[in-house]
């Protein structure tokens, strides 16, 4: 889910919460205040009735109200409504039920003994804590969707500079060193994250940059110049009867042939630098092989 639906969901449902709690606490006040006026209404009632009953023992009523007196646990008389009420009933106020019908009820003893009853219906009352409970329904839906459009909206100005930021994003070329974000000034916090993510982009540019391998140098061998051996000193005659045998001198030891393969073979390392390992270290075994066997043959041994 995108962060702009996030956001407003969580704004809409905290604005339509705190519409309920605030349209409930209004409708309970409501419904507090019409009980007390209704209550002040039983109670002027009941005085005119006391008096009007003092005076020619008449219960009068205009039909907004019902008088009932009640003696020794029976009903005497009943006036401004036919609805079937309990018989018992304390003093003092309450509310009784007669059908499906609720009334608010105010009782009270005479000095005679009798008990006068005063009810008013409490229609009126339900139909109103409907009214106020209807109004408080459409507040919560009014604010829901106000607050939702206009968070949306909101949202929508305050996402746009990052949009721009992820877009330009979306369309940089890796390979191309000199693209970068576009610059931003505002606001702060965008400006902040684009030099951010910029640097960012320049580090990793100059790490990917390919970094030419050395070269492996050239293995060398060092050759020893072959010294021509050195000349044979002949004595000189003495005269005598006996000659003196010669010595016999060896002939000179070929050389030729290995100091052709070692120029070969050197020839060889140098026209392919790029041989193989392998392949180099054996020739230059060879090569050394070939440099022994040449010592050898100059001094004497082989």
């Amino acid at each position: 889910m995108r962060l702009r639906t996030q956001f407003t969901l969580i704004v809409t449902a905290l604005v339509a919460l705190i519409v309920v709690l605030a349209g409930l606490l209004i409708v309970v006040r409501i419904d507090h205040r019409d009980r007390a006026e209704l209550d002040r209404v039983l109670a002027a009632r009941t005085e005119q009735v006391r008096t009007a009953a003092t005076k020619n023992g008449s219960l009068p009523t205009d039909g907004t109200y019902a008088v009932r007196l009640i003696n020794k646990g029976e009903l005497r008389k009943q006036v401004g409504t036919s609805a079937g009420f309990p018989v018992q009933v304390k003093d003092g106020y309450s509310t009784v039920s007669a059908g499906d019908d609720e009334w608010r009820s105010l009782a009270e003893t005479l000095t005679t003994g009798a008990q006068l009853q005063i009810l008013i219906s409490l229609a009126a009352l339900e139909e109103q804590h409907s009214d106020n409970v209807l109004v408080v329904n459409l507040l919560v839906l009014l604010a829901a969707v106000l607050s939702a459009a206009g968070v949306w909206f909101a949202t929508g100005l305050v996402l746009r500079p990052f949009q721009r930021l992820l877009t330009a994003a979306r369309g940089l070329d890796p390979a191309d060193p000199a693209q970068r974000l576009p610059e931003v000034k505002s606001p702060r916090e965008v400006a902040e994250l684009t030099t951010t993510l910029n640097g960012l982009l320049d580090r990793a540019r100059a790490e990917a940059k390919p970094v030419p391998a050395p070269r492996e140098p050239v293995p060398t061998m060092e050759i020893r110049a072959i010294a021509p051996p050195p000349p044979v000193a002949v004595p000189e005659p003495v005269p005598a009867p006996v000659p003196v045998p010669v010595p016999e001198r060896k002939p000179a030891p070929d050389l030729g042939p290995s100091l052709a393969d070692l120029g070969t073979q050197l020839d060889q390392l140098l026209d392919h630098p790029d041989m193989p390992a392998t392949q180099r270290h054996l020739i230059l075994a060879q090569m050394a092989d070939e440099h022994r066997r040449m010592v050898a043959l100059v001094d004497g041994d082989a």
